[in-house]
């Protein structure tokens, strides 16, 4: 009978050093010696800060610029060996991976060597900077593994790419140094996971295998973008059939707030897909917003945990069980523009509601939030960014002597989240309040099945947030309060709730 399995995702912070490495290695191993768990499949991030270094070190071959990029070499070199002193105490097997690594160093330089060639000869880029990119991934899947044999469980590195993606096209317009994310594909990834993963699960190793990265069908090395870790997770997850994704990361879970605006932001136990979905979309950053898409159809939950405190139970997001969640969680996303399209004829025409979303996504712009619609009037709320040129594009396309279009910037969207607020039929009005009580004027504001969403000033998203966590949340919903406060680990960016 086909082995279950789950997949267990620790990112850059949680493989940021060899000591940190070793802290992996020893939840790996307990997973996999306790009878009670599905066998686990590890993804694993590259070590904190080596994803942005080698961009530098990119733009430097690209650049020309051999000096710089091969300082950097030496300096991520030195890190990695640093971290395998760490994780690997017996001397055989400390010289088994420094031989390992080492033979990493020469692929990337390698690569590097590729990439430059490719720019001298202005050639596109784009897949050569991924194959670059990818090796933070490459080199940290070598340490992992190393640090789980190290506790007497057999472990071994992926080195095949798992993930099968799309040939992702070169947009000139993007800047270097922007990582061209794939999209995978779903069936040759399925194929190719149990192809590279299952024998060994089969043979009882456990896989230590590279997020963020895949391939293409003919070949080459792609990446899913930037913070595409977690995502990676859930589509090998989806391949694999697993019963469970555990995304470890360096804070407890899903909190109701950003901890660092709210003192006393509380753990969420329990979150649905669309709740979770929703707190991502305006600015929750524990999960990729991409993260649910592979496995929400298949109902397998995620679970947020903490690798430095690995005995709390975390977040589960999953299916709606008939139950309502009771979560309830503040989050804001800042600097936002809301968009007025308005006709001077009374009767309107609504088919032009289709032509304004056509045109801003037109300018790469998707709509935050719709804050209202009706024949002669629509409004709606996008990245501050991308404001102007949604502006001239519509003032260009349509009808000047029927359509007046007006922007405002330097906006902010509230967003209460969760079934707490939606079973109370007063949440808005309370919530509308609690923000007039502090002298907050709310421009706008909409409500759905997940929540509650208020517009207001930037300069008040702050205030606003502590204020309606005070008077929506404390009081109203239970919730399970975290032991003790949120680890932060070397100003890493714990939780933008």
């Amino acid at each position: 009978m086909e082995q279950t399995v789950s997949v267990l995702k620790f990112g850059g912070t949680s493989v940021g050093s060899g000591e940190r490495i070793r802290r992996v290695a020893a939840i790996i191993a307990d997973i996999f010696k306790d009878p009670s768990t599905p066998f686990p499949v590890v993804v694993v991030s590259a070590m904190s800060g080596i994803t942005d270094q080698l961009l530098r070190i990119a733009r430097a071959a690209c650049s020309q610029e051999r000096e710089q990029y091969e300082q950097e070499l030496t300096t991520l070199r030195q890190k990695h060996l640093e971290a395998a002193e760490k994780v690997t105490a017996s001397e055989r097997g400390r010289a088994q991976l420094e031989i390992e690594l080492e033979a990493g160093f020469v692929a990337l330089a390698q690569d590097v060597e590729r990439l430059r060639q490719a720019a001298e000869e202005k050639q596109a880029v784009h897949l050569r900077t991924a194959a670059v990119a990818s090796w933070g991934e490459r080199l940290s899947v070598l340490l992992v593994a190393a640090a789980v044999r190290e506790l007497g469980v057999e472990a071994e590195p992926v080195r095949k790419e798992i993930i099968i993606t799309s040939h992702p096209a070169h947009d000139p317009s993007q800047p270097f140094g922007v990582v061209v994310g794939a999209d995978p594909l779903g069936e040759e990834t399925r194929a190719n996971a149990q192809a590279v993963v299952r024998p060994l699960v089969e043979q009882g190793i456990v896989p230590i295998a590279a997020g963020f990265m895949g391939r293409t069908i003919t070949g080459f090395v792609t990446t899913l973008g930037r913070n595409g870790s977690d995502y990676s997770a859930t589509v090998i997850g989806a391949a694999l059939d697993c019963a469970e994704v555990s995304i470890y990361t360096d804070v407890d879970g899903v909190l109701t707030a950003d901890p660092r605006l709210v003192a006393n932001a509380q753990l969420l136990p329990r979150l649905s897909y669309a709740e979770a979905a929703r707190l991502s979309w305006f600015g929750a950053k524990v999960l990729h917003p991409r993260t649910l898409i592979p496995i929400a159809p298949r109902n397998i939950p995620v679970r947020v945990r903490n690798s430095f405190r690995p005995h709390l139970r975390g977040t589960v997001i999953g299916p709606e069980d008939g139950r309502p969640s009771g979560a309830g969680a503040i989050s804001i996303r800042r600097k936002l523009a809301l968009i007025t399209v308005e006709s001077t004829d009374l009767f309107g025409a609504p088919e032009n509601a289709g032509q304004v979303f056509v045109l801003a996504a037109r300018a790469g712009a998707a709509p935050v939030a719709i804050c209202s619609s009706s024949g002669h009037h629509l409004s709606f709320v996008i990245d501050e960014e991308a404001a102007q040129s949604v502006v001239a594009l519509l003032q260009h396309d349509m009808d000047k002597a029927v359509w007046k279009v007006s922007s405002r910037t330097g906006l902010a969207a509230c967003a209460c989240i969760g079934s707490g607020f939606t079973a109370d039929p007063k949440s808005s009005a309370r919530a509308i309040t609690a923000l007039a009580r502090e002298r907050i004027p709310v421009l706008t504001n909409g409500a759905s099945e997940q929540g509650i969403t208020l517009i207001v000033e930037d300069r008040d998203s702050e205030r606003a947030l502590r204020c309606l966590h005070r008077d929506l949340v404390a009081p109203v919903i239970p919730l399970v309060r975290r032991p003790e406060a949120v680890v932060t680990v070397k100003n890493e960016t714990l939780l933008k709730a």
